[in-house]
């Protein structure tokens, strides 16, 4: 299991980044934007949809091939913004814990239901 956090920035530009919305983007995207997405990809992201819609609280709970897929969108993502927001929100995908902390504080009762 991998936790990410979900948060909601502000762009310099004077929008918000949340990191929902920008999951959602990434994997509505096929990763090759040529062939387009195929049966396995689509099933693969409607599991992750699904499980940000399901995602309680500060942090989204991913089986890790789930958390592989949505790190593999991720990386190859064509980003059409340089912000720091954005790339908090990778190093974040990259960079999921196995427990999720803040601070190095363990955070107990995440676990989805």
């Amino acid at each position: 299991m991998k936790y990410i956090p979900l948060r909601a920035e502000s762009d310099p530009e004077g929008g918000t980044l949340d990191w929902r919305d920008i999951s959602r983007q990434v994997i509505r995207r096929p990763l090759d934007m040529q062939k387009g997405a195929d049966v396995d990809e689509m099933r693969k992201g409607i599991r992750l949809l699904d499980a940000i819609d399901a995602a309680e609280g500060d942090w989204l709970a991913l089986e890790d091939a789930d958390w592989e897929h949505l790190k593999e969108k991720v990386l190859k993502f064509a980003w059409g913004v340089v912000a720091r927001p954005a790339l908090r929100y990778i190093d974040d995908v990259v960079g999921a814990a196995d427990k999720p902390s803040v601070n190095g504080l363990l955070v107990e009762s995440v676990e989805p239901a």
